[in-house]
């Protein structure tokens, strides 16, 4: 087995050969990968095919390769098997072995075979190529004899080990370890020590809690009363910060007979204050923890003890946001009531607390169906309380329930009232957004141009905000009958933001407006901008090789922890994580990059950037399961970047599960239509499972709504908020043009999410589609009118939480 060689300079450019065009030789492939005359049982499995990305893994073939990438989809099982094999191949290079070895132990210690895994890292670590992330190993060898009960072998691979660590990621992670070990073989004030010299110099470390513990066991031991003093403090203050851990628990346990040996008294007000501060942030824990059950019934008994007036305002608040968060926001307006009464009561320190109180309970009031009486109350808090961040937004939702309440005047009163007086706000788009959708749907395109020319003088906006105004200043010149200059408004759209929303929008109209512009507008695609080149290349630090070496591996956490100790960041980081296929972790960095490189098409340089944004991620399950159940080309990449970030493993706070994020309930249905047996929840993890799953549903969503390209846009939000609330929303604006019901999905998340997702599916498509298809038949296409609904379709909504 042969393996890239990791030393020398570390050169993304080289060593991310990247390779997108389709294979010669094939014929024209068509977008839509499903033929929608034939049944489903005829139809073709096997899509086009599309070049693969290389992807340089620590193997570059056979089982040792195949298992990085099972455990890159989550199927441990067969990884441990493929490593077996790795491991029996008596002719594997020492470096090979050692990298094997390691990756053998993860599984280990997935299993709780401790000392097996400790065995295998200790052989591993002597391996000549892995010397630089040696201490990593020695690392986790030492936390693997603590584990399997075994902590005078620990002494072996901790021995030093701090200070080679030194000014590294796993520095403070060995300080941890190393005192556990001396913890239990009782050097008690070496563990004190380290334990206090981690506190001091972590004191934000996510492990902070776990170190307070330790060192307050340690220190209740003791019969000396400053030792003893300060187990209390450090209880107390675990008490106060993480209530409802398994630490607060110990904290909880352990103080009463603390305080008796140290013979602490306090008086009953100084009870009273210590009982109220940990009831106070036992609830606000649960809050935060999603168990809003516990929050009503805690908040209920904490109010029966009479508490002042400030903590009745910030409980009830608590409570009101639970009810709310349960989905039960009408029964939530009382309580928001309630709250803000007390919140008044407590005086200018509970001001923000009783802003917001107010707002939720306008929103309480919204979803009993009292629109005017919202109304009113939103335009309230927005008059009341001009200086607070909630005064733009109340002024946007009084606007959204006077349309509610069908009175359009009033409506646009609140929207034009907002910009006049918030117009540097940070809602002050949405509300010229909304305008402009009252502007059209009303016929008033003179009126849209104007709100679209002066929004475009604004400072400020972002690349997408700046787009849509161009957009929507072509739809207003279009209706005026300027379509000359209605192309070059749609045609500034492609040159502000290329592959956008609003660039698929005004792509859609250019080609409506015939062959010209639409060549125009291509031709800004293909276009090389003027820009400095990003450099992706690594600086040659020893953190950066090993950063490297540990992607290779697919370590995404350790290699992204590696780059972070490095200051690491951006596009090269990013390259590093997606070219081993670490996708999540590779994504969080771009998401942190904002949207100005997006302002060049994915042109030269660039479109090496485009590429690292836009991974083939699990592309062979993709291709499978769109070539399977009729959905079009690229489509899933779009929903699982928008779902997931292509992470396996994730669960919503709702319980939507894996890369397409469905809820078990939905997918129990799907695997029932679908035939699979064995169905339970956890196999929504299983990348093969989920794909196939979530591409049925998306198939099903597609035919839905007509089963051609057109009826994407309509099957992406009713993936978000299922297929009744788009079937409501169309029997209300059937006659609408599509851009402009797009912009008046009345859910916040699903408008967003279905922009998002339809942007990633142009972006998908220019880039990757096979190279022998024209540019015309690469971009997606956004019909001006409602496709209709096909009858006796079948899909049930599914919840994204």
């Amino acid at each position: 087995m042969q393996r890239p060689s990791i030393r020398g300079p570390i050169t993304l450019l080289a060593l991310m050969s990247l390779s997108f065009g389709a294979c010669r030789g094939e014929p024209t492939p068509p977008l839509f990968t499903g033929d929608l005359t034939r049944p489903e049982k005829e139809v073709e499995k096997e899509p086009a095919k599309i070049a693969e990305p290389e992807r340089k893994l620590w193997f570059s073939s056979g089982p040792g390769r195949d298992a990085i990438l099972a455990r890159e989809r989550q199927n441990f099982p067969a990884a441990t098997k493929l490593l077996d094999e790795v491991l029996q191949d008596g002719s594997l290079a020492a470096d090979d072995r050692g990298a094997a070895l390691w990756l053998r132990a993860l599984e280990d210690l997935r299993a709780q075979r401790f000392a097996e895994a400790a065995a295998r890292l200790a052989e591993a670590r002597a391996a000549p190529g892995l010397a630089a992330v040696a201490p990593r190993i020695r690392l986790l060898e030492a936390q693997a004899w603590l584990d399997a009960g075994m902590p005078e072998k620990a002494g072996a691979p901790l021995a030093g080990l701090v200070e080679a660590a030194a000014g590294t990621a796993i520095e403070a992670a060995a300080t941890i370890t190393s005192a556990d070990a001396k913890a239990r073989t009782n050097d008690r004030a070496g563990a004190l020590a380290q334990y206090a010299a981690f506190i001091a110099k972590y004191p934000e470390s996510p492990r902070r809690h776990e170190v307070r513990a330790k060192r307050a066991r340690l220190l209740a031991e003791s019969e000396a009363p400053e030792e003893l003093r300060e187990a209390i403090e450090l209880y107390e203050k675990l008490l106060l910060d993480v209530p409802l851990s398994d630490y607060g628990s110990e904290a909880e346990e352990r103080l009463p007979a603390l305080a008796q040996k140290v013979g602490l008294r306090r008086s009953f007000a100084e009870d009273r204050e210590a009982a109220r501060q940990r009831t106070l942030a036992k609830i606000r824990d649960e809050q935060t923890r999603g168990r809003y059950a516990a929050v009503i019934r805690d908040v209920d008994d904490f109010l029966a003890l009479q508490p002042p007036e400030a903590d009745r305002c910030e409980a009830l608040f608590l409570k009101g946001t639970a009810i709310f968060k349960q989905r039960k926001r009408a029964k939530s307006r009382s309580v928001f009531e309630q709250a803000a009464a007390s919140c008044r009561k407590a005086g200018p320190g509970r001001k923000d607390t009783l802003v917001k109180a107010l707002y939720q309970a306008g929103r309480g009031r919204y979803a009993e169906g009292e629109y005017e009486r919202a109304a009113k109350q939103f335009q309230a808090v927005a008059d009341e309380f001009p200086d607070h961040s909630y005064a733009d937004d109340s002024l946007l939702l009084a606007g959204e329930s006077w349309a509610e309440k069908g009175d359009k005047p009033r409506e646009r009163q609140a929207y034009e009232g907002m910009l006049e007086r918030f117009s540097g706000g940070d809602m002050a788009f949405e509300a010229r957004r909304r305008l402009l959708v009252l502007a059209l749907t009303q016929d008033r395109p003179a009126d849209a141009l104007k709100l679209a020319d002066d929004g475009l003088t604004q400072k400020g906006l972002d690349l997408r905000e700046r787009a849509k105004l161009h957009y929507f200043r072509g739809r207003g010149l279009h209706r005026l009958g300027r379509a000359d200059d209605a192309v070059a408004a749609w045609l500034d759209v492609v040159a502000t933001a290329p592959l956008s929303y609003p660039g698929l929008q005004a792509m859609s109209r250019l080609r409506e407006a015939g062959d010209e512009p639409l060549a125009r507008a291509i031709a800004a695609l293909e276009k090389s901008a003027d820009q400095a080149a990003v450099r992706l290349d690594l600086p040659p630090t020893p953190a950066a090789q090993r950063a490297l070496l540990l992607a290779r591996l697919g370590l995404g956490d350790e290699a992204r922890e590696e780059l972070s100790d490095a200051k690491i960041d951006g596009w090269p980081a990013a390259a590093v994580l997606a070219q081993a296929g670490l996708y999540g972790e590779s994504q969080r960095l771009l998401g942190a990059l904002g949207s100005g490189w997006r302002q060049s098409p994915p042109v030269g340089q660039n479109r090496e950037l485009w590429t690292i944004a836009h991974p083939l991620a699990f592309s062979d399950l993709v291709r499978a399961g769109e070539g399977a159940h009729q959905v079009p080309w690229f489509l899933t990449f779009a929903i699982m970047q928008t779902e997931s970030r292509f992470e396996p493993g994730v669960t919503s706070w709702a319980g939507a599960r894996g890369l397409v994020q469905l809820m078990p309930a939905t997918a129990k249905d799907l695997a029932r239509q679908a035939g699979v047996d064995g169905f339970n929840d956890a196999r929504l993890f299983d990348p093969s499972l989920n794909l196939d799953l979530g591409t049925l549903y998306l198939g099903n969503l597609v035919r839905r709504f007509g089963g051609e390209e057109s009826a994407v846009p309509l099957a992406i939000p009713s993936y978000n908020a299922g297929a009744g609330a788009v079937d409501k929303w169309l029997d209300k604006r059937k006659d609408w043009d599509f851009d402009l019901f797009i912009e008046a999905i009345p859910y916040d998340e699903t408008r967003a999410y279905t922009q998002s997702v339809l942007e990633r599916w142009l972006s998908y498509r220019w880039l990757h589609a096979p190279a022998e298809l024209t540019a015309a038949q690469r971009l997606p296409y956004v019909p001006l009118t409602l496709p209709s609904r096909a009858r006796g379709v079948q899909a049930g909504p599914v919840d994204h939480g």
